[in-house]
């Protein structure tokens, strides 16, 4: 057995047993932001890492990697993981659903609308005397961009982690990038009426107008650069969601700023989920290296 598989063993053991606890914060317009604290103990003060999730309105919590994940990369640290807009809400069996997500999901979920549930909810949590002052922040895919544009807001931000994310080009230039030429060719039309008309109705590959709207001209690697905390940007070459040119574009942006502070590292063959090509799964040794950089970053400091 591995190193990395005697760590989760042992590590997931104890995780799994720790209490979950799931509570809310209302938002300004009367909807409430649900999230869930995994793994805090009763006792003694903890860090946090904060867990981001990609695209879809599939509840966070039923994400297997949000039990497996934190044990390797941050042992003993609570973590946070946040529904999004109309995910996990009261209300949703109430006010209905459409293609398979609430209405109110359709009608509220945007990349800002997540950073600020993020932020809202730690600055809840910051009150709290439990968490020491101290976060990670980690995501994959939708989730790097959410990491992306949240770590500079957060001063307890300490280090970061981004995975398989075209976060250095706008967001419509990443799906121009990774579809058929013939759906590229759509886009431009389709994204002049979603910010024309930003309705929660009208969709496009699995995404409302309204996030559309919000999205389409965000970098969030401009944002990125904004913090000074360390980060690990990883990347697959054979990403088919995230062309590899909208992730070397990040550490292009980082170069010609003269800032020092990002390690970005490819792995060769790997797709977006660190598959390869004989189909076998890498995503134990990608998280291997994820720990051990936020190992030797703690020592750093």
């Amino acid at each position: 057995m591995s190193l990395i598989r005697i760590v989760l063993f042992v590590a997931l053991a104890a995780f799994i047993t720790s209490p979950i606890r799931a509570d809310s914060l209302q938002r300004a317009d009367g909807s409430l932001i649900t999230y869930h604290l995994l793994n805090r103990t009763t006792e003694g003060r903890q860090s946090l890492i904060l867990m981001l999730q990609g695209s879809g309105c599939g509840p966070v919590i039923e994400r297997k990697w949000l039990r497996t994940e934190p044990p390797v990369l941050a042992p003993g640290r609570a973590v946070l993981a946040i529904e999004k807009y109309g995910v996990a809400d009261g209300n949703i069996t109430a006010n209905g659903s459409e293609d398979g997500c609430s209405l109110a999901y359709w009608r509220g979920n945007t990349l800002h609308q997540r950073v600020f549930d993020a932020t809202q909810t730690l600055a809840h949590l910051r009150k709290e005397e439990w968490w020491d002052g101290e976060l990670i922040i980690y995501g994959g895919s939708e989730g790097g961009a959410i990491a992306a544009m949240l770590a500079p807001l957060i001063p307890e931000a300490r280090s970061v982690i981004i995975f398989s994310s075209g976060i250095g080009v706008s967001v419509s230039d990443l799906i121009r990038s990774a579809v058929p030429p013939p759906v590229a060719a759509q886009l431009p039309a389709i994204l002049k009426e979603a910010k024309a008309n930003p309705s929660a109705t009208k969709r496009f590959g699995g995404a409302s107008y309204r996030w559309w709207a919000d999205a389409a001209d965000i970098i969030p690697a401009r944002l990125l650069l904004q913090t000074d905390v360390p980060i690990l940007f990883i990347h697959g070459t054979r990403d088919q969601f995230a062309p590899l040119s909208t992730a070397r574009a990040t550490q292009t942006m980082f170069i010609e700023a003269g800032k020092n502070n990002l390690v970005y590292r490819e792995f060769k063959g790997y797709d977006h989920f660190m598959i390869d090509e004989a189909g076998i799964d890498h995503r134990e040794e990608v998280l291997g290296f994820m720990a051990a950089w936020l190992e030797e970053n703690q020592r750093a400091d």
